[in-house]
């Protein structure tokens, strides 16, 4: 292997070592802060959650966890540490690997080292919005892995396993299974309905059992209430976090057009082009699925193979990767973001409900959940449609949020120090500031 290392080989490198360094990102995401807890309170009850532990807007209704295996590693990392310093490693070690199987996968179909190199450094862009720990980190692991296994025959049955982990990490997984299905199709190879089939039974076999698929049902027909979510919103591609999807669709565009793609290819391409253009959250594993197709674009001549110290190269390497590693180090953070998170103003609360908003609520459920329930947090399958809206109103000081505070008993309000136009509205009201400091203000009535 290192008699091959080359110096071109060093440029697939860059865009995997680049994931490496940008995961030190201050912790931002409130997400990944109740997922957190959830693992913590599952640890203690041995058993996975089954109704909602954390809110005074739907204590006690069914919700259960898809992540119940990536929350109970949060809350055994965060009780052996003490703290969060393993979420850098973990988002670095997760996403660098993703990058480099999506290479694998890429290099397997063109077999040219500086284009696979520029294919990984579009992914790598579009990753960039998420870098960050929740458990759809682990969604772009796996479907990367399930490309990669589904072009080797004798990795393909170890696909069962690797759905049934994928279903105990992130609701996504129906996207594997979507693309077993279609790449049956596009085959005619029975050993991918063989092992279709017994993906579809391990991911029923797992803590939730058949309810799962109960649970996923729920999650498709609550698209209301995912509406309220810029995540799940329709990708602006004027934005240039998500812009580079397009250069994955002209690539496979280029490359049909030079008949480097085939008929039946369509009948993977399609529906997953198609998926890229529905939400924010579809882009990437679209573009994941789709970057060895779009690899065949890249035409462009190879530099001449040449004389090389391939000890001089495995240095070069070992370098990179260790200049890499310091770098994200020491950029890492270990607690969640004060200018993100009302770190210093929740520690002004007063006990009883207050109202705040998702982020607000993600960050109280990690650091005094669930004896604090919320008003709200990101969960929008548990709150629904109707909630979500109430919330908006509420938050924007709209008619009606009086009548929202006296039927939970809320009596304080943790808002943003701008942009809430609930703040005028209760100041207006005679409410007093409790707290406040560059980002949040705490009142009282």
């Amino acid at each position: 292997m290192l008699s091959r290392l080359s110096v071109r080989h060093l440029f697939v490198l860059v865009p995997v070592l680049g994931v490496v360094v940008a995961a030190a990102r201050p912790i931002t995401d409130n997400s990944f802060l109740w997922h957190v807890r959830a693992g913590t309170l599952q640890l203690d009850a041995g058993q996975v959650l089954r109704a909602d532990p954390f809110s005074f807007t739907a204590a006690g209704e069914s919700w259960r966890t898809q992540s119940w295996i990536a929350d109970l590693g949060y809350g055994l990392l965060e009780r052996w540490t003490g703290d969060l310093s393993w979420v850098w490693p973990l988002v670095a070690l997760t996403m660098g690997a993703t990058v480099a199987l999506v290479g694998l996968a890429v290099y397997r179909e063109i077999a040219r080292p500086l284009a696979t190199a520029a294919v990984l450094f579009v992914l790598v862009w579009l990753l960039m919005r998420t870098l960050v720990p929740r458990p759809v980190v682990f969604s772009h692991l796996l479907l990367a892995a399930l490309v990669l296994a589904l072009g080797h025959p004798r990795l393909r049955w170890v696909i069962p396993l690797l759905m049934w982990l994928w279903a105990g990490l992130h609701g996504s997984f129906v996207i594997g299974l979507g693309l077993l299905g279609l790449e049956m199709v596009r085959t005619g190879r029975r050993e991918l309905g063989g092992i279709l089939g017994l993906s579809v039974v391990s991911v029923s076999l797992t803590a939730h059992g058949l309810a799962l698929w109960a649970v996923l049902v729920g999650f498709a027909g609550n698209r209301g209430a995912l509406s309220f979510m810029q995540e799940w919103a329709r990708p602006d591609f004027l934005d240039p976090g998500v812009a580079p999807y397009l250069l994955v669709v002209a690539g496979l565009a280029w490359a049909a057009a030079g008949r480097r793609i085939e008929l039946r290819d369509l009948l993977v391409i399609v529906p997953f082009l198609v998926f890229g253009f529905t939400s924010y959250r579809a882009v990437i594993p679209a573009a994941i699925v789709l970057a060895p197709w779009a690899a065949r674009s890249l035409t462009f001549a190879e530099p001449a193979p040449r004389v090389e110290s391939r000890y001089l190269n495995g240095a070069v390497a070992l370098s990179l990767i260790a200049l890499a590693v310091w770098l994200g180090a020491a950029r890492a953070t270990t607690r969640p973001d004060p200018e993100r998170f009302p770190v210093e103003a929740a520690a002004a609360l007063a006990d009883g409900a207050v109202f705040h908003d998702v982020a607000t609520g993600g960050y109280l459920i990690y650091r005094a959940g669930p004896g604090r329930r919320v008003y709200i947090d990101d969960r929008a399958e548990l709150y629904g449609e109707e909630r979500l809206r109430e919330f908006t109103e509420a938050e924007a000081g709209l008619d009606g949020w009086q009548e929202v505070f006296d039927r939970y008993g809320i009596e304080q309000a943790l808002l943003a120090a701008e942009g809430a136009g609930l703040l005028d509205v209760l100041a207006s009201s005679g409410w007093s500031e409790r707290y406040r400091d560059g980002q949040f203000v705490l009142l009282g009535r």
